[in-house]
């Protein structure tokens, strides 16, 4: 998983993106993503399909780095897009704490039982590129 667009690419999180009515391309521009480089290595890319919202992303750091890195998370509810940026370590400022239920049909299983604060971020842009770009 050297390279994070062609990972992306293979695992359809392109056509997800597109699925939310978002700019993959925008999101992860190639030409500004340094060869071989990726930022979310040890990341687990998940698509769930739910009946309520559809398609969701999820990016969850791996276990040994999840108290210093986000979870992320995209999908459309009420035709509103959301982006979702979770930590484990309360941030300086945060809009709600999500309570992760030990079982759910939605969040990835590594996040469950555990206690987030959220961001609801109104930039769609993935939080570990932002610098880089």
């Amino acid at each position: 998983m050297a390279d994070l667009i062609p990972f992306l690419r293979e695992k359809n999180i392109d056509r997800a993106f597109k699925s939310l009515s978002l700019d993959f391309n925008a999101l992860f521009p190639l030409q500004k993503i340094e060869e071989g480089s990726n930022l979310y290595q040890g990341y687990e890319w998940i698509l769930k399909t739910v009946p309520r919202f559809n398609t969701v992303i999820n990016t969850v750091p791996p276990d040994e780095k999840m108290d210093e890195l986000p979870w992320e998370e995209w999908y459309v509810l009420n035709e509103v897009i959301h982006h979702h940026v979770l930590y484990l370590k309360k941030p300086p400022v945060y809009d709600e704490i999500f309570e992760a239920p030990d079982y759910d049909e939605i969040h990835p299983p590594r996040t469950l039982g555990k206690n987030w604060y959220v961001i609801e971020d109104p930039d769609m842009s993935p939080v570990l590129l932002r610098d880089k770009l």
